[in-house]
């Protein structure tokens, strides 16, 4: 399985939210992905910047492009490029080694990190918007860890 580490930390940061992922209008596998990191967190994933397991059904994935838009941002339109901007971020502040597989428990030990350097990789977004996103993420670490360490 191929995630974005966006994504992983997108699910995460849900599971401080709720509990409960459903279906988007989009169509994409974001519910199907994040029930398989909270029920198999042993599940072994390679790190991608681009299209993932999460971005598959989506009515905005053409061949292995994202043709969406971003309006939030003024240096952004396509939401591809802003998300590969993210995930290249997160990859580097992380020190991921994108050669590597991993296992969902396993990305936990990146968190921390993820979470202390959020205003660097999201510079640019709403302040209030990332804090929020932070507050989530940690509740979410913090329930997902119980689960799974």
């Amino acid at each position: 399985m191929k995630i974005k580490i966006h994504h992983f930390f997108d699910i995460i940061r849900d599971f401080g939210i709720a509990k409960e992922f459903n279906p988007h209008p989009y169509k994409h596998s974001y519910h199907k992905v994040a029930e398989i990191v909270w029920q198999h967190p042993e599940t072994e994933v390679e790190i991608v910047v681009g299209a993932d397991h999460v971005c598959m059904g989506c009515i905005h994935l053409v061949e292995t492009s994202c043709n969406d838009i971003i309006t939030h941002r003024k240096d952004f339109t396509l939401k591809e490029e802003f998300n590969n901007y993210l995930d290249s971020r997160i990859i580097e502040v992380c020190e991921i080694d994108v050669s590597k597989k991993y296992s969902f428990k396993s990305l936990l030990q990146f968190s921390e990190e993820y979470v202390e350097n959020m205003k660097f990789i999201y510079e640019g977004n709403d302040i209030a918007h990332t804090a929020k996103r932070k507050e989530n993420v940690q509740k979410g670490l913090k329930i997902y860890s119980a689960k799974v360490l």
